[in-house]
């Protein structure tokens, strides 16, 4: 791991044990059967309202929208399987399946959700 990758790792840590929340990641049985839905717990950093900036019809006449989604980033060394769209991740008493899996290349993860 070179220096910049320390630093970020570092800062995402900091992140985590800072503004983190428990959740559970619970893997969906029709992505991952051999997995057996069995819930993974970690922390994460959850963002009930984030805006997300979505392109409709693309080129330039296309519209964007801000859309307020509940996100959840996560640290991929934290994670011991890959997320996918349709797991399930709980928040406190919320349960939220899994729209868009975003790796940022640096090593976290955002998980960009709808409440079930």
């Amino acid at each position: 791991m070179n220096d910049w990758q320390k630093a970020v790792d570092d800062l995402h840590s900091a992140c985590r044990d800072t503004f983190g929340v428990p959740i559970s990641y619970i893997p969906s049985l029709k992505n991952r059967p051999l997995l057996g839905g069995v819930a993974h717990d970690l922390t994460g950093i959850f963002d009930e309202a984030r805006e997300t900036v979505s392109l409709m019809g693309g080129g330039s006449g296309g519209m964007e929208t801000v859309v307020p989604r509940p996100v959840v980033e996560l640290r991929q060394a934290d994670i011991s399987i890959t997320p996918m769209e349709g797991d399930t991740v709980v928040v406190g008493e919320i349960s939220y399946r899994i729209l868009e899996v975003q790796p940022d290349g640096l090593g976290a993860v955002v998980l960009v959700l709808n409440r079930v």
